[in-house]
């Protein structure tokens, strides 16, 4: 949540003009492969390396793509990278005049480290980049950032993007240093943050002192928790390193930044390198506030449905009811539970005693001895075995129970992160198809979208109506357990009930799914995705469901086999590349 470099919506120098892009026009005057010429093509073997994945790939349809992506007239071109267990999506819109560049809108870019290598083939942060490079001429129009989490945000680096230009760029309300109430949320979750710092340093500490000890049980147990703990604060921190120096080194960093306000974790890093990009300026949006059009395009409009302005709903983190998606009803991960609040230790550090050094304490030492007895003494020792609870019983010590809210704590603060996600809906002309991405939204955040209608002019414009046309669903958290809320049309509250309720919706949904459950599995507590859901989903769209492991051969083997006129024309609509997924959608049908 850094605060802004500048005043949203401030104008910059126009940048020196580009070589001219390969225009629609001009693509539409290149001649279609015959058909010899297409088999030919599909026997010889692909180059390996960046430039022959930024070469022609052929679509489903066997109609060739250029390295550059031009949307079809009349329709939008949605491409999701295949970045890892992240991430990275590139918009391609008709542009309002005719003959000129399309507009792109770019949604985050980012991954966890070692998920990529569990993708066949194997790709690299590069050869995304290279990719978007030569998708969009190094230009985009509209740069969105969701939330600060390592998985949204780590790929955007001087490394990758350094001669790319940014037009606008939006963000939550969150980001927005004006914003009284932003930067007490702000400081408020930087201060939880050392906290779990600090329980982190305590993890270690007693692992050590664990394994010294010689208790394997709950040296493991400390390990664990350790390396879990680790794992959630990589998410806060961001970077495309794990390891334990990234770690070590982000306290000292957080406390810099708190005195500099300056930008120094990896995510606010990568953050402030975009934000410094914005020629057009930074929108930091809240939801409900007005319609937005994309400039440039033909007509498409955005709709801002979260995160909400209020604290409570903004803590409100899991389905409950009819709105989960139930996981097995045995052997659920005790992760899944999210019962500690936010918050650490009420005390300061200087008011503290670890338990160990209690019973040594030269002013306090001889009552915790009394009282909550390390083994060695008690009062009346010779009475001790008559008395019904001994002064010094164990069950008065805690001993290292915390080990498992310091779990929680970290998960809860990575829950929060996620439901302060921009949620947007952008839709294509007015009364056409909606494409919905809805970033790592979870319960709150759901709940809010239909506080409120939308003014289109005269008009009042419903969030139901707009989830009722949503035909592309970016699936939240990466199928997560938490960030769909299951539902009917006709239930009360925003679920994916509601979303494709129309006919015509309905026939075309689709949803895109950025997980990768080979690298998930052996992360403790990522059920990513949850089996229901993405069942319900494969259900709702006639398997229409994309995912970043799965290449055609396996979406095919998802697909219903009632409906093959259906399948047919998803497939033309399709263009399946090591590196992404390309799917246009019409502005109507």
């Amino acid at each position: 949540m850094a605060k802004t470099p500048r005043a949203a919506g401030t104008k910059r120098k126009a940048p020196a003009k580009r070589p001219p892009a390969l225009s629609a026009k001009k693509a539409a005057t290149k001649k279609a492969p015959t058909k010899a010429a297409r088999k030919t093509a599909a026997k010889k073997p692909r180059k390996a390396g960046a430039k022959a994945k930024m070469a022609a790939v052929v679509s489903s349809s066997g109609a060739s793509t250029p390295g550059r992506l031009i949307p079809d007239p009349g329709s939008a071109t949605v491409r999701m990278y295949r970045i890892g267990h992240g991430d990275c999506f590139l918009l391609a819109f008709p542009p309002e005049t005719a003959g000129s560049d399309p507009i792109y809108v770019m949604i985050d870019c980012g991954y966890k480290p070692g998920s990529p290598g569990k993708i066949e083939p194997p790709r690299t942060m590069k050869d995304i980049a290279d990719s978007i490079r030569a998708a969009t001429g190094g230009h985009i129009h509209l740069m969105i950032i969701t939330h600060e989490h390592q998985d949204h945000l780590n790929g955007l680096t001087q490394t990758y993007f350094k001669d790319f230009k940014f037009g606008e760029v939006w963000c939550a309300w969150t980001e927005d240093g004006s914003d009284a109430f932003a930067n007490m949320l702000r400081e408020r979750f930087n201060d939880r943050l050392v906290g779990l710092m600090r329980a982190r340093r305590s993890l270690a500490t007693a692992l050590d002192r664990l394994s010294a000890a010689g208790d394997r049980d709950m040296a493991r147990a400390a390990r664990r928790m350790h390396s879990r703990v680790s794992e959630l604060l990589a998410l806060e921190i961001g970077g495309e390193d794990d390891d334990e120096a990234t770690i070590s080194s982000f306290e000292r960093e957080l406390s810099a930044a708190r005195k500099t306000e300056r930008p120094t974790s990896r995510n606010k890093t990568a953050l402030a390198f975009v934000k410094d990009r914005a020629e057009n300026g930074i929108r930091c949006l809240r939801p409900h506030e007005r319609i937005l059009k994309v400039s440039g395009t033909a007509g498409v409009r955005a709709f801002v449905l979260g995160p909400p302005r209020n604290e409570k709903q903004l803590l409100d983190l899991d389905p409950v009811g009819e709105e989960e998606f139930h996981i097995a009803p045995f052997g659920a991960d005790a992760s899944n539970a999210r019962t500690v609040p936010l918050q650490t230790s009420p005390f300061a550090a200087r008011h503290s005693v670890s338990l160990d050094d209690s019973f040594f304490d030269g002013r306090h030492g001889a009552f915790f001895r009394e009282h909550y007895g390390n083994g060695s003494s008690g009062r009346d020792r010779k009475n001790a075995e008559t008395r019904e609870v001994p002064d010094d019983a164990a069950w008065r010590r805690i001993e290292h129970d915390w080990m498992l809210s310091a779990e929680s704590l970290a998960i809860a603060m990575n829950d929060y992160t996620n439901n302060t996600s921009l949620v947007v809906a952008f839709e294509l002309g007015a009364g056409g198809n909606v494409l919905l991405f809805t970033a790592d939204a979870q319960r709150g955040n759901w709940l809010s979208w239909d506080r409120k209608s939308f003014k289109d002019g005269e008009k009042k414009l419903s969030v139901k109506d707009l989830l009722a046309r949503t035909v592309l669903l970016k699936v939240g958290h990466h199928g997560s357990h938490n960030a769909t809320l299951n539902g009917h049309r006709s239930s009360k509250y925003p679920s994916l009930g509601w979303i494709a309720a129309q006919g015509d919706a309905a026939r075309q949904f689709t949803a895109m799914i950025t997980a990768v459950p080979a690298w998930a599995k052996d992360q403790p507590g990522w059920n990513h995705p949850l089996k229901a859901i993405e069942d319900a989903l494969l259900d709702k769209s006639g398997g229409r469901v994309f995912r970043t492991d799965l290449d055609r051969k396996a979406m095919e083997r998802r697909r219903p086999d009632d409906d093959k006129k259906a399948w047919k024309s998803f497939l033309d609509r399709t263009v399946f590349d090591d590196l992404y997924f390309d799917y246009k959608v019409p502005f109507e049908e």
